[in-house]
């Protein structure tokens, strides 16, 4: 039977070989928008415009995507219908999933054409 001393001996001693673990996978670095969508701007495809018709999404008149960088079936969306107010968008075509609108992601400047 193992004393209360051992115990806490064996529950530190377990404690000191995990904590590096959790230590090292908090500091990853996500990756910035920048990086996650890298560019170029493209011309937004028929399939992503069906998919925003299937969510009723009707302020994206005019509009242009950037493809992850870490997940090709997703899209990062950035569209207006007046040109003077942007927002965006996520579009995950294999999941059918839109998320938005949303503000324009820091570091990735609006699109020159459209």
């Amino acid at each position: 039977m193992l004393t209360q001393a051992r115990l806490l001996f064996c529950c530190g001693l377990a404690l000191s070989f995990l904590t590096p673990c959790v230590e090292a996978v908090h500091a990853q670095p996500r990756f910035s928008s920048a990086k996650q969508y890298p560019g170029p701007w493209l011309e937004v495809t028929q399939e992503v415009r069906d998919l925003l018709a299937v969510h009723k999404v009707s302020s994206c008149s005019q509009a242009a995507v950037r493809r992850s960088a870490v997940n090709p079936d997703e899209y990062l969306l950035y569209c207006t219908q007046d040109e003077r107010r942007w927002t965006s968008w996520r579009v995950q075509l294999a999941g059918q999933k839109v998320r938005g609108p949303g503000k324009l992601l820091e570091g990735i400047p609006l699109p020159d054409t459209y």
